[in-house]
């Protein structure tokens, strides 16, 4: 196969498709990608093509006009912005990839309209089960995840042909330029013809009442071999195991108080901590000493497991390395499926009650973290549930799955 991947979004939707294309090209497929302009390096640090789609997520989300949490926002966005310039770059990607099949993920609008252009398949990646129509959750814009079954079906019946009226007009304005004719249903546009939701079986089990076109298979888990640099190791040597906090890709407007409150914390309950600053910079203004490190990322497969606790915003991603590597967890959602993680790790057992970032005050939080490293049980469920996940990895399947659908057409 020649099979074009089409993330758009932050690392969390770029790394699971790295782990991907890289089982694909095990296989024997030609992989190649288009991307935000910012994934581009470490993309073809892997060896892999890939064209721009013409947006700089990190820059766009560090921008003064953001509004990440406001919904309004998130919609003018979609249709002033992402809708025509994806559009644009997926194709212009997919003439020079020639692809016998697309696969999007994240935020990708246009992927599985170019592929109806192409008279190819399509397939849409999502990390997730909140992300599909079911009854265990309700729809990711929603935060709360403890309503009757009953309800979480009602609103995604309810919320479907609102996100059909909002769409209608961009979406269908820019299939018309590439020669299509309107879609009466835009928002099922997302789904291509094959959904595969990849997720760790037990952290985000699979909902059995899924739409019959959505596969499962676990995370697809990105074989890196990256290490941790010579001052991180030496700071883990040299003293207990610390606490970790970082927000990964996720820009709030609280958010440059996070550290702050998370050295407050580590104080008041003598931890040691490492900080990441990540694209919020949370690290502006924080003092390195013999107990607080900062790094501005750092690999979570090789750091997590010598942690006390993470800390962290709750991506499907950073949540399943921690679960992966036995550790308790406290989550500070921000928005969309961070709620539904906050809930399984609840849920399973692995930490306290999520704290939303907008919530958080040192009080607070060193409440939360007394709760995260003195309960044991925390930590026991964390080990029991990691010597099972650390044996997972979907990309096998997800493959197979893929090789089906392009023998099938």
């Amino acid at each position: 196969m020649r099979v074009l991947l089409a993330p758009h979004g932050t690392r969390g939707d770029v790394q699971p498709m790295l782990a991907l294309a890289m089982g694909l090209r095990d296989r024997g497929h030609t992989v190649s990608f288009v991307a935000p302009a910012n994934s581009s390096p470490w993309i073809t640090s892997f060896g892999f093509q890939c064209f721009s789609d013409g947006i700089d997520v990190e820059q766009m989300m560090q921008g003064a006009g953001t509004r990440l949490q406001s919904l309004r926002w998130q919609m003018k966005y979609l249709t002033d912005v992402l809708i025509p310039k994806l559009f644009e770059t997926v194709r212009s990607a997919a003439d020079a990839a020639d692809p016998s099949i697309i696969v999007g993920a994240g935020v990708q609008m246009a992927g599985t309209s170019i592929a109806e252009m192409r008279r190819i398949p399509s397939a849409t990646a999502m990390f997730a089960p909140c992300a599909v129509p079911s009854s265990d959750s309700p729809p990711p814009v929603v935060r709360w995840q403890t309503l009757p079954r009953w309800l979480n079906r009602v609103i995604w019946n309810w919320g479907a042909p609102l996100a059909d009226r909002a769409l209608a007009v961009p979406m269908n304005a820019a299939r018309a330029r590439v020669g299509l004719p309107p879609h009466p249903n835009p928002s099922r546009l997302l789904a291509g013809k094959r959904t595969i939701v990849a997720a760790d079986r037990e952290l985000g089990p699979f909902p059995k009442d899924a739409p019959p076109t959505v596969v499962s298979t676990d995370a697809w888990i990105l074989d890196d071999a990256s290490e941790m640099d010579a001052s991180l190791e030496d700071f883990l040597r040299s003293g207990p195991s610390p606490l970790y906090v970082g927000l990964g890709s996720m820009v709030a407007k609280p958010g440059l108080s996070v550290a702050s409150h998370a050295m407050g914390a580590a104080h008041s309950l003598a931890c040691r901590l490492i900080v990441s600053g990540g694209w919020a910079r949370i690290d502006r203004g924080i003092d390195v000493s013999d107990s607080v490190m900062i790094v501005r990322e750092a690999p979570h497969r090789a750091l997590f497991p010598h942690l006390k606790a993470v800390i962290h915003h709750g991506g499907a991603g950073t949540t399943t390395a921690a679960a992966r590597a036995g550790v308790p967890q406290l989550i500070l959602p921000h928005i969309l499926d961070q709620y539904y993680w906050s809930h399984r790790v609840e849920c399973l057992g692995l930490g306290p009650r999520a704290l939303p970032i907008e919530n958080i005050t040192t009080k607070r939080l060193t409440s939360r973290c007394r709760e995260l490293i003195e309960l044991s049980e925390y930590g026991a469920n964390a080990g029991v549930l990691a010597s099972r996940v650390v044996t997972r990895n979907g990309v096998a399947d997800a493959v197979s799955i893929l090789e089906q659908l392009v023998n099938e057409s």
